[in-house]
């Protein structure tokens, strides 16, 4: 089951007031950080500004230990936490503390503060206990003294999705590594110009949240062959951790499975093995590449089993169950693809296959059985890491 409301889709607002009535179309669970520049290139005019443009975000939500919660850390030569989730459980509370927080100067060193916000989402789901969506809205107004583009990729293989709003002599480059998304990203040129980038963010996460997958099979059958690079395959990874945060996770819920394939494939969870957000994150972690050729006919085939009760599939109750073929170059079994993929429609599964750079565009309409819109190709791996947004409206007309 899952909701795609098209007249939900678009939200258009002129006003701050006019985005009150949101709240009941924002989903109700949801941890968010802001990550707040505090170097000293800013004036405390500036600072003064950043604070407003918080707390009219935070007024947004509906905020309490059970819904939305919210947490802020400032960062210059070192990231300070300011509050974190667990701390305050209502909008006003939060609102006197950011207006309380002292603007103090210093370098730019937002990786270091980037790389400090996996543990504060690591304690979000431990305090909360279990994960929800979570979501990082960085500001910044210069150019970082260190390297923002891995621990921005490894808050996104944890499932964080960030924002980055860059002001006046900001990077472009370093905000599109900090989003991963150029949609994701913002620029404006003053401080006081904040408040005309609130409003898109908000509606960004309302797209998010208006098709939000709440029950189903789905398992990932991923080419892991010897074409790919190590950072190829965490561009993998991180679209997969991009698709769990976005479901239901849960026994009675989604489920998920992983088979990764070359010569073989073999089985790196099945659906009913774990049935925590949290923990299938973490599981896509720890995927290991095996390297090899690009057996996909013999994967699609070994694949249908894992849809049976045996594996945890709940085909006899009318789950809708999903396999999504991630794959980068032509099958060297591409005679079997139709026959395979057919078998599993055959049963009830949705194939989707998704190809990157070398695949066949023809060899991924047969696997989807000809259905042109299961069919998604980007040509580098970095292009996988903002698909779901893409993929997203597949996944609801199927559940």
């Amino acid at each position: 089951m899952a909701s795609y409301p098209k007249s939900k889709f678009v939200f258009t607002v002129d006003s701050f007031v006019k985005l009150k009535p949101l709240k009941e179309t924002l989903q109700d669970q949801a941890d968010i950080f802001f990550l707040m520049d505090d170097s000293g290139s800013i004036t405390n005019e500036d600072f003064s500004d950043m604070q407003k443009f918080i707390i009219e975000i935070l007024h947004t939500f509906r905020i309490g230990p059970d819904h939305v919660r919210m947490g802020l850390v400032k960062y210059s030569d070192s990231p300070s936490l300011q509050f974190d989730l667990t701390q305050h459980s209502d909008a006003k509370t939060m609102e006197n503390v950011v207006k309380k927080i002292i603007h103090e100067g210093g370098g730019t060193n937002t990786g270091e503060a980037l790389s400090s916000m996996k543990g504060h989402f690591e304690n979000a789901k431990t305090s909360r206990g279990y994960k929800v969506s979570e979501y990082l809205i960085v500001i910044t107004d210069g150019q970082s003294q260190d390297e923002v583009k891995d621990p921005a990729e490894e808050l996104r293989r944890q499932g964080v999705i960030i924002y980055a709003i860059g002001v006046k002599s900001s990077n472009d480059n370093e905000l599109n590594e900090i989003a991963g998304d150029p949609k994701r990203k913002f620029f404006v040129d003053s401080f006081d110009a904040l408040k005309t980038v609130k409003n898109n963010i908000i509606r960004e996460i309302c797209i998010l949240e208006d098709c939000k997958i709440e029950k189903a099979d789905i398992i990932f059958l991923v080419d892991g062959s010897g074409s790919i690079k190590k950072e190829q395959f965490k561009s993998m990874q991180t679209f997969m951790a991009s698709v769990v945060t976005q479901t239901t996770v849960g026994e009675n819920l989604t489920r998920f499975g992983v088979i990764l394939y070359s010569d073989a494939a073999n089985s790196s969870f099945t659906l009913n093995e774990i049935y925590s957000k949290g923990k299938v994150l973490e599981a896509l972690q720890q995927l290991i590449q095996p390297q090899g050729g690009t057996y996909t006919g013999a994967a699609l085939a070994y694949s249908l089993q894992y849809f049976n009760a045996k594996h945890g599939g709940r085909r006899e109750i009318r789950v809708p169950q999903i396999l999504m073929v991630i794959t980068d170059g032509a099958a060297q079994d591409r005679d079997r693809l139709k026959a395979e993929s057919d078998a599993l429609r055959k049963n009830g599964v949705t194939v989707i296959s998704i190809g990157v750079k070398d695949a066949d565009r023809k060899e991924l309409e047969t696997m989807a059985g000809d259905d042109t819109s299961k069919v998604f190709f980007v040509d580098n791996f970095e292009g996988l890491e903002t698909l779901y947004k893409k993929i997203s409206p597949a996944l609801c007309t199927v559940t």
